[in-house]
């Protein structure tokens, strides 16, 4: 019987380390489609839905946090691995919809090489299936230190206004027109020097 190998879509802005990524994961007998950013990710799981997401998480236009909040919602089988050099320790950041992370740059592809077989062979209930908040480019504050920004609501999609006050959290709320319940993450890009910066809010 001939076994197909596991589909693994790659995520991340520096092409660089994606073709690296993309070519140790196909000589280690995976099938793997490569993608520039968030977007160009969710083209290819549309096309195909992986059995494997590894996803870069501060990616241009569309982040990793979005990214992957998405994917949680929509493909909830789809495991997914989370990687970045601004957070250490190995373990998965706060908010972050991954069932694994890995720490780039620091711990070499041989470890991310571990993770991914780990993850294949991983039976669903065992993965971590953390909540996913809702992520969205912090807004701009308003006299008063309030802010107010766009939203569509993931369950029904209609767009609304959302007037955020940056003195209360955590940000969470009803949908006006089906009631679901909706948290909210703010984000932007984070670095090394200024991985503190990123600013989590959700129930």
């Amino acid at each position: 019987m001939s076994h197909r190998p596991v589909d693994i879509v790659v995520a991340d802005d520096n092409a660089v380390l994606l073709n690296v990524l993309s070519e140790t994961l196909e000589e280690c007998g995976y099938s793997v489609r490569s993608a520039v950013g968030g977007l160009e990710a969710l083209t290819e799981i549309r096309r195909r839905a992986p059995g494997i997401l590894l996803s870069d998480l501060n990616m241009p236009r569309m982040s990793g946090f979005e990214l992957l909040s998405i994917v949680r919602r929509r493909h909830p089988k789809i495991r997914v691995i989370a990687m970045s050099a601004s957070y250490p320790r190995g373990v998965v950041p706060q908010g972050v919809a991954a069932d694994a992370f890995y720490e780039k740059d620091a711990t070499g592809v041989a470890q991310l090489m571990l993770i991914v077989n780990a993850m294949r062979n991983e039976p669903d209930s065992q993965l971590l299936r953390v909540s996913a908040p809702v992520w969205i480019p912090r807004p701009a504050i308003l006299p008063g230190g309030s802010s107010s920004a766009p939203f569509a609501c993931p369950e029904c999609l209609r767009a609304y206004p959302c007037a955020i006050d940056e003195r209360d959290s955590p940000h969470h709320w009803s949908c006006p027109y089906c009631l679901y319940r909706v948290q909210l993450a703010f984000c932007h890009a984070a670095t090394e020097a200024d991985e503190q910066s990123l600013v989590y809010y959700y129930s």
